[in-house]
């Protein structure tokens, strides 16, 4: 038998006191973003709230269950409300006009159903596991905090949910849409139990899917419009019309372009976008009246590029640990750090870019790092001006450097690391100076989001600022931000998640050591809400659809942009904030 040398290692427990967990935002990075920045940037839009119409619909639904004489429990309205969305779909799915954009909740089931051809579709299909649907999972609570649905409450004496008299406007503005369907007159609604010709889910189709919204015949589509503007309290509505605005503003100056969310992440970071071989890419200028709502959008795409140097750090060193068997031996804590290398002379290759004369590596002051990269990045420490996309660095060309959210991506390289070091260097040279937060304090909470527990961008320049000011060398940042920000931050978040998520640790110590597990190690940036928003806009009837090279605005939304609100249809309470 060959002879081997005995490798060391710890012993530790086979059988888990926690069921495995694949996870997701292994640093709690991610969780700031999706819960504290966005929602105060478009509160009630979100990536899963996207359909406007939806909000009518739901509303009819409620409306409809309580003007029957039916048992007021979640049963009944679980039995009553599948069969309506299970037939809604169905039409959606059906809908053929030009104009049709994105799916109903179910797509998946129901499209193969269309796809068969019957005759007739059954109310009782199960289109999709959630008791109560996309209202239940998605819009419910959103439409509650517009003021249009009370969600059930036992101490309120509600056993169900149902619509608010705002809501109820609404539903009677719907309902006269499909009064005369032949689905709404022949009383299909109810039948859960008898299919439903497919003649009559294509006519109810012509009137109500949610692409129909934008037809002048739309009764709903200005209570819409209303409540999007001035519903749910004056700092949430406030901030849903600001950001409304700005894409209004953003569709008017780029509509001879098509814009994808790439687009939309650099015309608000840099305030441009690039163009071709014939032409120069479209700008943005955002103009004294959207200064603030375009500064908010720019702070929290740098947090994106912020989380995202972080995460391809941790990324980093989990594929690492695998690739040097740390699942099977655990890993001296020292070996780790000294295998922590920066290859800057690979990266300024590859972006055809020079780097100072002194060369940059783990001995240089990081200084010189955050001076070369200032330069290159022709970095101002403007915070509301363009930012130059042309430079020859900038955070849009490290992310595709990084090939940044590719799912296989598992390279470990030094210059991967001297990439993602110098994505956060970058960010945080936009923001160096302490007083912007200061100059601008009601637009700074996307950099403050985080605190402690969450690795706020605030703190990290705080304590940045600190060590460059000690004379801190590259590697001496490199090695901190791995102890502190990728090895002790992602055992606090996975232990966290124990008891609701299960064991997601990808990495954890162990008596001066790091045990690493074989596990999936996606990252990628949150959703901008760029489609939510540019759907919104389409659907509401106030602009083109964004994605297309043509999207001009409409006479109301040249004067949501000009004016930056549209006058109240006068029709609801005098109090829309439910709270």
């Amino acid at each position: 038998m060959a002879m081997t040398e005995p490798v060391d290692g710890i012993p530790f427990w086979t059988e888990r006191m926690y069921r495995p967990g694949g996870g997701q935002d292994h640093l709690g990075l991610g969780s700031v973003v999706t819960d504290r920045i966005l929602p105060r940037l478009s509160p009630g839009i979100n990536v899963l709230t996207v359909r406007p119409r939806y909000w009518s619909f739901y509303s009819f639904v409620l409306s409809e269950f309580w003007s029957r004489d039916l048992p007021r429990t979640r049963g009944a309205l679980h039995e009553w409300y599948r069969s309506m969305e299970a037939i809604y779909s169905v039409a959606c799915t059906l809908c053929e006009d030009e104009e049709h954009r994105g799916q109903p909740v179910g797509t998946r089931r129901i499209a193969s159903l269309v796809a068969m051809q019957p005759d007739s579709f059954d109310p009782g299909f199960h289109y999709m596991d959630s008791p109560m649907g996309g209202y239940g999972l998605y819009y419910g609570t959103v439409m509650q905090s517009i003021g249009l649905v009370a969600l059930a409450d036992r101490w309120l004496g509600l056993p169900v949910d149902t619509v608010t008299p705002d809501g109820q406007l609404i539903a009677d503005a719907f309902r006269s849409v499909i009064a005369n369907t032949a689905y709404y007159r022949g009383g299909w609604i109810g039948r859960a139990d008898e299919p439903v010709p497919v003649d009559v889910v294509r006519e109810y189709a012509e009137v109500a899917c949610l692409c129909r919204l934008r037809d002048p015949s739309a009764l709903d589509r200005p209570l819409l419009v209303d409540a999007f503007l001035h519903h749910g309290g004056d700092v949430d509505s406030a901030a849903r019309r600001d950001t409304l605005r700005m894409f209004c503003e953003l569709a008017a100056q780029t509509d001879p372009w098509p814009i994808q969310p790439g687009d939309f992440r650099r015309l608000i970071y840099f305030r441009s976008n690039y163009g071709d071989e014939e032409s120069e890419g479209p700008t943005f200028d955002p103009g004294e009246p959207l200064l603030s709502t375009a500064l908010r959008w720019r702070l929290y795409q740098a947090r994106e590029y912020y989380n995202a140097a972080i995460n391809e750090m941790w990324r980093r060193l989990t594929c690492w640990g695998l690739e040097h068997e740390g699942d099977l031996y655990p890993i001296p804590m020292k070996d780790v750090l000294n295998a922590l290398d920066v290859d800057f002379d690979a990266l300024a290759s590859a972006l055809e870019v020079d780097l100072p004369a002194s060369g940059l590596g783990l001995g240089s002051p990081f200084a010189d790092l955050l001076a070369w990269l200032s330069s290159s990045a022709q970095v101002t420490g403007d915070l509301d001006g363009p930012w130059d996309l042309a430079a020859s660095i900038t955070e849009d060309l490290l992310v595709d450097y990084l090939d940044y959210g590719r799912l296989d991506v598992n390279e470990t390289g030094a210059d991967r690391l001297a990439a993602a070091i110098a994505l956060l260097t970058l960010v945080a040279a936009r923001l160096w100076r302490p007083e912007l937060g200061l100059e601008a304090p009601a637009d700074w909470f996307p950099v403050v989001e985080g605190q402690q527990e969450r690795l706020g961008m605030q703190r990290f320049l705080k304590a940045l600022r600190g060590r460059v000011a000690d004379g801190q060398t590259i590697g001496q940042v490199v090695t901190w931000l791995h102890l502190e920000y990728v090895i002790e931050q992602h055992e606090r978040v996975a232990n966290a998640k124990l008891r609701t998520t299960g064991d997601t640790y990808r990495f954890r110590r162990e008596a001066g050591r790091l045990r690493f597990f074989s596990k999936e190690t996606r990252v990628g940036m949150n959703d901008s809400r760029f489609n939510a928003n540019a759907t919104v806009i389409y659907e509401l009837g106030l602009a083109g659809y964004l994605y297309d090279e043509g999207h001009p605005l409409s006479e109301e939304g040249e004067a949501l942009r000009a004016d930056g609100d549209l006058p109240t249809t006068g029709v609801f309470g005098s109090k829309a904030d439910p709270r």
